[in-house]
């Protein structure tokens, strides 16, 4: 069955499989709450992309293959062989991770190939997705006050307040750049805004400011002004927000005095895959450890952060974050080495659509998610994770082909 086709089934019903496929795939982006750790993580998202993925094979065969997956999955899993064989990887770890990514590049690649790798209706629907998903925050936070007898920070139905932010800011972004450029969407820039505020996150607010400085920062003046406001808006933040400034505060006194037994526990865990990673690089700056390798090494070079001992007496555990290095530079450093890393901004760069467009403001709030996920998100394969990245790089690719058929169309014209 042809894609128009998939597009004309959806319309006979509100129940169609179409339908189904898609808005179970946009929805299960939220879904990483939902979770079984059983040795790996195992999100129950990876069994709707297992069952969506026999959906489209029953309805669009056959399933497609991108050309630079097989490629991208062979030099993850060559970096683990050689991690195995140096002893600071073991291909158990290796084919955890090789086999979540490889399920979320594939499945994905083929829910876009299946709306005709076009990402309007997608992104259209995940940003409506998001605002609902906000308003509820919004909702259910007075009963988690009430519940837990005290001020808490909004998360929604998120795992935390971060990954609330991590979810709701690329929606933020595109409706405060529809306001600023057509006057529209005001009403929900002004409520997904309340409650990126309300979740005290320290990253949240991060990337709000990298979003201004995006959403602004066009022309010469707008930086200025934009530069401006984040300073003030960063400064505001710090003195009146007592967690954002506790996770500072701790962040700059544990880098400082090298030590972390005095940090918050957000703190310790940053600051300890720090040191866990730079020993990695001391060692194999090029490729690092290995895929999957990151809860081998902090094995191995936890217990000598400065004021560990201290930590472990105090109760946390110290294998915190381990697996995701607290840190998406952390753990692609550890595990994939300066060249992985370089990869990864590689691809950021090459994809990004700039200047004042549709395709650009996609683009760039896509960025504030990448950016939040660099600083803390170390997951390689969270639900939202290949989303973004397919939205992001087949927009790029959207983008310029419109810039091709405007070519040949003004071509056209003047022959």
């Amino acid at each position: 069955m042809s894609t128009a086709a998939m597009r004309d089934q959806s319309a006979s019903g509100p129940l169609s499989v179409e339908r189904y496929i898609h808005f179970s795939t946009v929805w299960g982006i939220f879904s990483a709450v939902l979770v079984w750790h059983a040795g790996a993580t195992i999100f129950l998202f990876y069994l709707v992309m297992l069952s969506n993925l026999m959906l489209i094979w029953a309805l669009q065969p056959p399933v497609v293959l991108p050309r630079w997956l097989p490629g991208f999955l062979v030099y993850l899993l060559a970096t683990g062989i050689v991690g195995t064989v140096r002893g600071t990887d073991s291909l158990g770890e290796t084919f955890k991770q090789l086999g979540a990514i490889s399920l979320s590049v594939f499945y994905f690649a083929n829910f876009f190939h299946a709306e005709g790798n076009l990402v309007n209706r997608a992104w259209t629907t995940y940003i409506k997705a998001a605002y609902l998903f906000a308003l509820i925050g919004i909702l259910i936070w007075p009963v988690q006050y009430i519940y837990d007898h005290h001020l808490v920070r909004l998360q929604g139905m998120a795992s935390e307040p971060a990954a609330f932010c991590l979810l709701t800011m690329p929606a933020l972004y595109w409706y405060a750049s529809q306001w600023l450029r057509f006057g529209k969407c005001r009403k929900e820039t002004l409520w997904m805004a309340l409650a990126v505020a309300c979740s005290s996150s320290s990253i949240g607010y991060s990337a709000l400011a990298v979003g201004l400085l995006l959403l602004f920062g066009k022309r010469f003046t707008g930086i200025v002004m934009a530069t401006g406001l984040v300073a003030v808006l960063m400064v505001g933040i710090y003195l009146v927000s007592p967690d954002v400034r506790l996770r500072v505060d701790d962040t700059f006194g544990a880098l400082s005095n090298n030590d972390v037994s005095a940090t918050n526990v957000s703190t310790y865990a940053l600051v300890s895959n720090m040191y866990v990673t730079g020993r990695v690089l001391a060692e194999h700056p090029i490729l690092g450890n290995g895929l999957g390798s990151h809860v081998i090494s902090s094995d191995r070079f936890v217990k000598d952060v400065p004021g560990e001992d201290l930590v472990e007496a105090a109760g946390w555990d110290a294998g915190f974050n381990t697996r995701d290095a607290a840190s998406l530079t952390l753990r692609s450093l550890s595990e994939l080495g300066i060249l992985g890393f370089l990869g990864i901004l590689w691809f950021i760069i090459h994809f990004r659509v700039k200047g004042e467009s549709g395709h650009a403001d996609i683009s760039s709030a896509i960025l504030t998610c990448f950016f939040q996920k660099l600083l803390r998100g170390g997951g390689y394969s969270n639900p939202e994770q290949f989303f973004f990245v397919l939205v992001y790089m087949l927009n790029y690719r959207q983008y310029h082909a419109s810039l091709r058929d405007r070519e040949y169309g003004l071509a056209r014209s003047k022959s």
